[in-house]
């Protein structure tokens, strides 16, 4: 059974407290790290948790009808997120975002696999505009409006700019001709 029939199946019988059970244990990693990379804040990320899984059971069965319930849940999660970010006087997107695990970071090892060697080929091809923007974007985890902010440039144009970059990417990496 695919991961998006197995979620409709369980959102139909959301009733059943197993059901909620493996709903969330199904979702609830995408919808925290979607969460807490909003809020920076676990506490608030726990509330928005809570408040999001209640809307979601509340519409369980409106969601067993969408083709791809998770991307129904991941904005119902986002909205809750953005409306705990209001209530707490908002998150300063430039705020550094903590992380309470080190890890490694590859860029900085002295052995470097293949694939990584690829990739840092395939960004070399890339502007340095276009490239601080994708790394802030993607490796960073920069929202579109602090991306606007700081390139001066409109979230459409952001977004725009991320698209070409990821083709031109991809292309460069041999994944799309």
């Amino acid at each position: 059974m695919t991961p998006h029939r197995e979620l409709r199946a369980l959102l139909a019988a959301a009733g059943d407290a197993p059901a909620r059970e493996r709903i969330y244990a199904l979702s609830s990693p995408k919808l925290y790290g979607l969460v807490l990379r909003l809020l920076r804040q676990p506490e608030l990320a726990a509330d928005a948790m809570r408040r999001a899984y209640r809307q979601i059971f509340h519409r369980a069965a409106a969601l067993a009808a969408e083709p791809d319930p998770l991307s129904a849940m991941v904005a119902i999660a986002r909205t809750v997120a953005l409306d705990v970010a209001r209530e707490h006087g908002g998150v300063d997107v430039f705020e550094p975002f903590r992380v309470t695990q080190s890890a490694e970071d590859p860029l900085a090892l002295n052995e470097r696999s293949k694939v990584l060697m690829r990739l840092l080929a395939g960004l070399g091809t890339l502007s340095e505009e276009r490239r601080r923007m994708l790394l802030l974007a993607y490796y960073d985890g920069w929202t579109r409006d602090a991306l606007g902010m700081y390139f001066d440039v409109p979230a459409a144009g952001v977004r725009a700019w991320l698209t070409r970059s990821i083709q031109q990417l991809a292309t460069a990496l041999g994944l799309r001709s």
